[in-house]
């Protein structure tokens, strides 16, 4: 069995053999597909629809079967080689048919390897999954970056090597192979899970709104800097990487430190800060963006590091698996999501005659306005919570 550390950087793979395609879209499918702007969109768009449909599949298969090693293997070697065939001289749909089956392979194998670390001690679970979280971190901050120096290389080398990635992967899971728990007669479709342990929709929900809060500024915050604040590409990257580097940095010392404090306050308070600096983000002037960005930063990785502590307690012995998944699928959908709406606003308000000063802060102003109505939806659950970590009760969920 792979040590934590060992699973945190499988993981980490994983996610980067992904984030490496964000800055190569474009010059991937002009060069190697000749696709229309629609498709570079939809390249993004369908891989997290194969995440959201996708990754709640393998996990069932895999808590049901219990051969977590065979399938994780299987799921590696899927994920490499379709991202090695989207480089083929194929159809635009084709390709995009491909770059679905590969989010729902890399995105459900990333799922049963968090399932899988959840085990052990349930006072370690923070360290355990804040390792995790931060190696997944880490990759989404590096990726960006990585691919842009691999572009050097040419078109298709960010897929290349994240196609080798994985594949690498492979081959370590078949030397260090996870053990199998055995045929589980007890398993839990999505549904079911969330009806026999209703408090993982919490966690569900936190990951799912944060990631929805990312997705509308992505985009919307490159625009804003240069159309708004008349920023460089430098600067709007330097700006990012105040959010990417301290939440990467983050989540595993708040994951040690949710294992001593009550979580649910840690939660809280993430959110609460989380929203707050959305909903100034706008209205701060340029020089100041940096605080903004870094209180952004810090804050979501209060809300991911103490989700991912919550979704590893709360999860039935044989559904763990299903547990992550249900967490990245609502990540996955809240990040679509997340990017849609700010595209259908910023066309609608555009054509409304808003300008990009009056356009953008209203963007970043709703989404903290989502993440605070999320806050006010769960306070009565995070007060019951947090008596329950003050008071030392256990959270762990029936078998």
């Amino acid at each position: 069995m792979p040590s934590p550390a060992a699973t945190a950087m499988l993981c980490a793979c994983s996610v980067l053999s992904s984030t490496l395609m964000i800055p190569a879209v474009r010059p991937f499918m002009a060069s190697y597909h000749g696709a229309p702007e629609y498709a570079l969109h939809a390249f993004m768009t369908v891989n997290m629809v194969g995440a959201i449909l996708g990754a709640p599949l393998f996990a069932w298969l895999a808590d049901k079967t219990g051969d977590r090693g065979r399938l994780l293997i299987g799921l590696a070697v899927v994920d490499g080689g379709l991202l090695l065939a989207c480089t083929a001289p194929l159809p635009v749909g084709a390709i995009l048919g491909l770059r679905t089956l590969q989010g729902a392979a890399n995105v459900g194998g990333l799922s049963i390897l968090m399932g899988a670390a959840r085990g052990g001690d349930p006072k370690k679970h923070g360290r355990t999954m804040g390792m995790i979280g931060a190696a997944i971190m880490g990759a989404v901050a590096l990726g960006a970056p990585l691919g842009t120096l691999l572009l050097s290389l040419g078109p298709a080398a960010p897929a290349i090597a994240g196609g080798c990635l994985q594949l690498g992967v492979a081959a370590y899971l078949v030397r260090y192979r996870v053990p199998a728990t055995g045929r589980s007669e007890r398993t839990r479709h999505p549904f079911r899970l969330l009806r026999e342990a209703p408090l993982l929709r919490l966690p569900t929900l936190w990951v799912t709104a944060e990631r929805f809060t990312v997705g509308t500024f992505v985009v919307s915050f490159a625009l804003y800097g240069h159309r708004a604040l008349e920023l460089s590409d430098g600067q709007v990257g330097a700006l990012f990487s105040w959010f990417l580097l301290p939440f990467a940095i983050a989540t595993y010392p708040l994951s040690r430190l949710a294992e001593r404090i009550p979580r649910a306050g840690m939660l809280a308070m993430g959110t609460a800060l989380y929203g707050i600096a959305f909903m100034i983000m706008g209205v701060v002037p340029a020089s100041g963006l940096w605080a903004v960005m870094l209180l952004a930063g810090l804050s979501s990785a209060a809300i991911y590091a103490p989700s991912l502590c919550y979704t590893a307690t709360l999860s039935p012995k044989g559904s763990r698996a299903m547990a992550m998944a249900l967490v990245n699928a609502g990540g996955s959908l809240g990040m679509m999501m997340g990017t849609a709406l700010a595209g259908i606003a910023s066309a609608v308000l555009t054509r409304a005659g808003w300008t990009a000063n009056e356009l953008y802060p209203a963007i970043f102003f709703s989404a903290g306005v989502v993440e605070l109505g999320v806050l006010a939806l769960s306070a009565r659950t995070l007060l019951d919570l947090a008596r329950r970590d003050t008071n030392g009760s256990t959270l762990e969920a029936p078998a």
